[in-house]
């Protein structure tokens, strides 16, 4: 998964990213955030659908464009060793391991 990653173009990366932060999205809020022209978000959004890390929706408010986001893609954090669903090391962060509960004041 993170060499298919590391061997993209540098638009596909940044679109990746984007899709990554930012959910579904259509093909001009990615040009929003990424500050990319549309023909460039296009071939990136090709390359990603290549590589099959790119899934495509119908978007009901417009039926003439299209809601991308990344597949779900289970083994993604598993090269990055990021901790998935871990509870905080509390002494890390200096807070008590004692359990608080709000209360409504």
């Amino acid at each position: 998964m993170r060499k298919a990653i590391e061997g993209l173009p540098p638009s596909a990366k940044l679109v990746f990213k984007v899709l990554e932060y930012g959910g579904l999205l259509t093909q001009k809020e990615i040009a929003e955030q990424s500050y990319l022209p549309p023909r460039t978000i296009r071939y990136a959004l090709g390359r990603l659908k290549d590589e099959d890390f790119l899934q495509e929706r119908f978007y009901f408010k417009d039926a003439r464009q299209s809601l991308y986001g990344l597949k779900n893609i289970p083994d993604m954090y598993e090269e990055t060793n990021i901790p998935v669903n871990s509870e905080i090391n509390s002494t890390i962060v200096g807070i008590p391991s004692e359990k608080y509960e709000l209360s409504a004041v």
